[in-house]
């Protein structure tokens, strides 16, 4: 398992992750998961911004399913300022008791394998799923540290 204050060099060639990269990845998401959403649920769905250019997108996250052992949360970033940009949308699957997240679902489609046959039909690179998880971790240290909250104003 991986200490709080332990940093890991993901900084690998391209291609050339293994299997304790993956799952080392996968236990550091579920950190900075923790420390951007502590109290999340199933009750309804959390939303912030993060800055884009001179707008900022919104980001919406709803736990599909929860259980003792596992979620499932769906994370969606509307890209509001980039037209050319799709939005964002990510499956993620929460594993409790092992602390660790996976991305099981980025933009639609699904990656089962660690590692991907090249050529392939849908032209995915070899280290595909280690590439969505580095974003998730990436993408979760940015909202963390520039994440705007949503303040609703009651009368």
């Amino acid at each position: 398992m991986i200490k709080n204050k332990q940093k890991i060099n993901f900084a690998v060639k391209r291609g050339k992750t293994d299997l304790s990269d993956l799952l080392n990845l996968y236990e550091l998401n579920y950190l900075k998961l923790q420390k951007l959403l502590p109290n999340i649920s199933i009750d309804g769905e959390t939303s912030f911004s993060l800055p884009e250019g001179k707008k900022n997108s919104k980001v919406i996250i709803n736990i599909l399913k929860e259980s003792k052992f596992t979620s499932r949360m769906l994370v969606s970033q509307n890209n509001f300022s980039i037209e050319t940009i799709e939005n964002l949308i990510m499956e993620i699957a929460i594993y409790h008791d092992l602390r660790m997240i996976e991305v099981i679902r980025f933009n639609g489609k699904h990656q089962f394998w660690s590692r991907n046959s090249f050529p392939n039909k849908n032209m995915l690179s070899k280290d595909e799923k280690f590439q969505w998880n580095k974003y998730l971790s990436e993408w979760l240290e940015f909202s963390k540290r520039e994440g705007l909250a949503t303040i609703i104003f009651k009368d």
